[in-house]
């Protein structure tokens, strides 16, 4: 009986049509540009004049000089759509607050890492830098620049850097916490009790 009862199992089994299931998308390019609609090719961007070709984004430069202008298709890149909404796929949080000189060299190589990106993948820009009260926050458009950046902080003034992948289509969540030499921790200001109990420096006269 059990055997009988194996058997039958096995032919059923064996006459099922098989199911190939779904392939896995594989798709390297960064979220919003999988969601940007099919343009014409070519294409334009009328903001930083990158040139879409060949279903590839690239920088303004000798393709955009010979681009032949009247067949082009005028839109907005990704990565300028992205900085217009204010969307963002990469994000960097700097956890202590600099002092002013700290800040500006900080800036400078965040903006030096950027235009380095862009030279070669216009997709990879920075949508906004912003002063919080506990430090800075750098908004990208991609995974990779916000990672990239992370790293060259860590690199150029030391400090510790952790990255953490969330849920909001596999963005990218970095924090860079500086090295107290690098970001010395600024003096509380002075409370009332405080000021109350430091001395005065008057001299008080005694009876």
């Amino acid at each position: 009986m059990k055997t009988r009862s194996l058997t039958d199992r096995a032919r059923r089994h064996a006459s099922r049509v098989p199911r190939q299931p779904a392939r896995a998308l594989q798709d390297g390019r960064p979220p919003v540009a999988r969601r940007t609609r099919a343009l014409r090719s070519p294409a334009r961007c009328e903001r930083c004049e990158a040139v879409y070709a060949d279903r590839v984004w690239r920088p303004a430069g000798t393709r955009a000089r010979d681009a032949d202008l009247a067949g082009v298709h005028w839109t907005l890149c990704p990565a300028c759509a992205q900085i217009r909404d204010q969307e963002w796929f990469g994000r960097i949080r700097v956890t202590t607050p600099l002092p002013a000189d700290r800040e500006v060299q900080v800036r400078r190589r965040i903006w030096n890492v950027e235009r380095r990106a862009r030279h070669t993948q216009p997709e990879h820009r920075l949508v906004q830098i912003e002063r919080r009260r506990e430090g800075l926050e750098v908004l990208t458009t991609s995974q990779k620049l916000a990672h990239r950046i992370a790293a060259e902080l860590e690199k150029a003034f030391g400090g510790r850097t952790t990255f953490r992948w969330t849920d909001r289509e596999g963005a990218l969540d970095a924090t860079w916490r500086p090295s107290a030499r690098f970001a010395p921790a600024a003096t509380p200001p002075r409370t009332a009790a405080v000021r109350a109990a430091a001395p005065t420096g008057r001299r008080t006269r005694h009876a």
